[in-house]
């Protein structure tokens, strides 16, 4: 049962899945999710008034609070809805090519350990149970919003970028940049990914000998640039996307004041901070003011706001997708906020005692998948050290990009969050499914670059 070729049976059972939760999508109308609307308002706006706005088009000049409707949203994914067809009405044809879109990248991933470890029916089927195990790919492919798009983009980068690793061929480094440069445009998490794009081609181009790799490098950094420079015209204000502020003030500052003193006092200072920022006269100096107020909370509290984006790093990683999976099969949300919000606020024990048996049931088992996932996930790192130099660069740019979306996300996290970088993880863990003994000896350096 050995081969270098994804068995027709596995393909089988992904194809089932993705057709059942695509009709049960279409048929229950399960597709829109918090974001949604503002994605496909962002769509019809951009089609029908030139303009991207997130929110119904205004009768009048917006002010204060509605301005960051404005970039609230990249272009990225109203584009594709509206190129669909899809900002209004039924937008069964984009999760039709969002349900492709989970196919191809399960389907590189499974094939890319076909090759390399020549997995047995039995870890096929392991393999099989921990895909399944992850419903917030399938769910998302079958949302109005931008993660499977996102997830092609991050899994195009880090393919072009060992591709470059191994030929060192420049076409490679642009698909490198290009992936990168449209993941910007789709969110806004990835905006720092220019930088760091820039600064490895700097460093490559200074060992290579080899300019044209900065240039190339600095493609990600002029789109998000310009971008920058759009938003600026629109709004008087110099900046990436207004969710930075909003995340900053809702969820990293008053995640401290409600653990520091209750949910109430954090109800009550979030209220306050908005009433003088959108006092200010302008837009700019509204943000600034969100930010010094936000960052004051932060900086004199750090330990408690540390151990709250460790939380959240956690919850990236393990969370079993509660507000996915009940948001999908449209259960009514638990009173009290989601889970990670219970949490922070009443505790572990108490948050899940209010869960329906069944559902915590549930959740029970895919927190238990999503642990031995992360150690089987671990393992697979470590064998990766004893392959050939792709591999080794392989493992690296997976956890780097995993631990950049956990650090960046940060109190944020959730099983929603991981989805983009899904694959990356997916990987590592198949190759722990086997253990180092599945890969071949390591290869020389020169032999394999």
């Amino acid at each position: 049962m050995k081969g270098a070729r994804v068995p027709g049976w596995v393909w089988a059972v992904l194809l089932l899945v993705h057709a059942v939760g695509f009709a049960w999508t279409v048929d229950k109308k399960a597709w829109n999710f918090p974001d949604s609307g503002r994605y496909r308002q962002a769509g019809l706006n951009m089609r029908k008034q030139g303009q991207l706005y997130a929110q119904a088009w205004p009768t009048e000049v917006p002010r204060g609070q509605a301005v960051q409707e404005f970039t609230i949203r990249p272009p990225g994914y109203p584009v594709i809805l509206n190129v669909l067809g899809s900002a209004q009405g039924s937008p069964w044809l984009a999760l039709l090519l969002q349900n492709a879109l989970s196919l191809l990248a399960l389907g590189t991933v499974l094939r890319w350990w076909a090759r390399t470890a020549q997995p047995t029916c039995r870890h096929w089927l392991g393999a099989v149970g921990i895909v399944l195990l992850f419903p917030a790919q399938l769910i998302y492919a079958n949302a109005v919003m931008s993660e499977l798009w996102l997830q092609v983009c991050l899994l195009g980068a880090v393919g072009s970028a060992l591709l470059f690793s191994i030929t060192e061929r420049l076409r490679y480094f642009v698909g490198v940049a290009v992936a990168i440069g449209l993941a910007l445009l789709l969110k806004p998490v990835c905006f720092p990914l220019a930088a760091i794009t820039a600064a490895a081609a700097g460093w490559l181009a200074w060992k290579r000998k080899r300019c044209v790799l900065l240039l190339v490098g600095l493609l990600p950094v002029l789109v998000a640039g310009v971008y920058m420079r759009w938003n600026e015209q629109r709004t008087g204000y110099f900046h990436f996307s207004s969710i930075a502020e909003i995340n900053l003030l809702h969820y990293n500052a008053a995640g401290v004041v409600r653990q520091l003193n209750g949910p109430a006092a954090e109800e009550n200072w979030v209220a306050g901070v908005l009433r003088g920022a959108n006092a200010q006269p302008d837009f700019a100096a509204r943000q600034r003011l969100i930010q010094q107020q936000a960052d004051s909370v932060i900086f004199a509290h750090p330990f408690v706001y540390g151990w709250q984006h460790l939380m959240g790093m956690g919850a990236f990683l393990l969370d079993p997708g509660r507000f996915d999976i009940s948001a999908f099969l449209g259960l009514r949300p638990l009173p009290g906020g989601g889970l990670l919000t219970q949490v922070r606020a009443v505790g572990w024990l108490a948050a899940m005692a209010r869960l329906p048996l069944g559902m915590l049931a549930v959740l029970g088992l895919l927190t238990l998948v999503n642990i031995v996932r992360l150690l089987l996930a671990v393992r697979g790192f470590v064998g990766l050290k004893h392959g050939p130099v792709e591999w080794r660069v392989a493992r690296w740019l997976a956890v780097g990009l995993l631990g950049y979306l956990a650090l960046l996300t940060g109190p944020l996290g959730a099983a929603r969050f991981l989805v983009p970088a899904w694959p990356l993880l997916l990987g590592l863990a198949l190759l722990g499914l086997q253990g180092p003994t599945a890969l071949p000896p390591s290869e020389p350096i020169a032999a394999s670059a």
